[in-house]
């Protein structure tokens, strides 16, 4: 009765290995962008990098050696901008948003990125 029991979860472990381990991907997000003196809301289709990170915390927390948790982050990214629509002579119409081409799981750059945890909360144009 052992040998099914241990060859089943054999079986899941392996199958679930992969998304396990590339458990951080790009993935399609929206962005909705407002300039109220264009008077223009619109949504944007970009890509961002989404999922999961091995991490392991230890049993003993050393003061000589600091636990580091890596993160869903960008590897490589280009920029597009974008010209709003509707606004007037003298406003800056453009916008520029990042465009993900890869992922990596890597220690979280203060220096550049927001490390905290992102609302899943779609947000929308504010009504007038």
């Amino acid at each position: 009765m052992r040998l099914p029991i241990m060859v089943t979860l054999w079986a899941v472990t392996v199958l679930a290995g992969p998304y396990c381990r590339y458990g951080c991907l790009l993935t399609n997000i929206s962005i909705t962008v407002e300039n109220e003196e264009c008077g223009s809301c619109i949504t944007i289709d970009t890509t961002s990098c989404a999922g999961l990170c091995h991490t392991q915390e230890r049993a003993y927390q050393s003061p000589i050696a600091p636990t580091i948790q890596n993160t869903c982050n960008f590897r490589d990214w280009t920029y597009e901008t974008i010209q709003l629509p509707g606004c007037p002579a003298g406003v800056d119409s453009l916008f520029t948003y990042p465009v993900v081409q890869s992922c990596e799981c890597s220690r979280c750059n203060t220096d550049s990125t927001d490390c905290g945890t992102s609302s899943m909360q779609t947000v929308a144009c504010h009504a007038k």
